[in-house]
């Protein structure tokens, strides 16, 4: 093997150890804000949690493809290294879309979360006590939202609870999860679709000249 395949096959290598992180880092991500979106899914009776469920599932995907790459480019099988980068340029495709779709409706998503709050205060507020205990909020804007001198204990870190020692609305701290962990998986399905594009490349590099060593050992 000369220097330039040696170094691809090792560069592939260590590029899909790369990927395989990346995609469990994607994994963690989507467990992470599953979980915290879950309370407020229960809460406002609404479904946002396609951006969560899409980043495990292309996440853990991701990680077994990695996999195999590594060992398509030690075995150097062109079989292998091929179906690779044929998988890959599909898991190329499909994170670029999630993306897309998270930076196209982020803005809406957000935006409808006062609204959402507020209904789901309107129709049940015990219910809507779980969702300040979980962010550390009171009321959808605030502890005004109840008009009264007392709050619910769940408004404030100590008792008695009252105005004075009431936390914010969670208008805003829910709007700030979706902002956060919806611009963090965005942008890193991206930056693991560049790296990707490298791979693929050097994927077919590599298979090519295994192909050529396997028919130059023929003659």
């Amino acid at each position: 093997m000369g220097c330039g395949e040696f170094l691809v096959k090792y560069i592939l290598f260590f590029a899909n150890l790369f990927f395989a992180l990346a995609g469990l880092a994607l994994l963690g991500l989507g467990v992470a804000v599953q979980l915290q979106i879950a309370t407020v899914v229960t809460i406002a009776e609404t479904n946002v949690q396609v951006a969560p469920i899409s980043a495990m599932v292309v996440g853990g995907i991701v990680f077994l493809i990695a996999f195999f790459g590594c060992c398509g480019a030690i075995k150097e099988s062109n079989c292998m290294l091929v179906t690779y980068a044929v998988i890959m340029i599909v898991l190329m495709i499909l994170k670029v879309t999630l993306a897309s779709l998270i930076f196209v409706n982020l803005d809406a998503v957000v935006a409808e979360v006062p609204k959402i709050l507020n209904e789901a205060f309107n129709r049940d507020q015990t219910a809507f006590h779980e969702l300040e205990k979980y962010f550390q909020c009171c009321g959808p804007t605030g502890p005004l939202s109840y008009m009264t001198v007392t709050l619910p204990e769940t408004c404030c870190a100590g008792t008695p609870c009252t105005v004075v020692n009431a936390y914010s609305g969670c208008d805003k701290k829910v709007q700030n999860l979706f902002e956060t962990f919806g611009l963090t998986i965005g942008v890193l399905a991206i930056v693991v679709v560049a790296f990707e594009l490298v791979a693929v490349v050097f994927a077919l590099c590599l298979a090519n000249h295994a192909r050529n060593k396997s028919r130059r050992s023929h003659y």
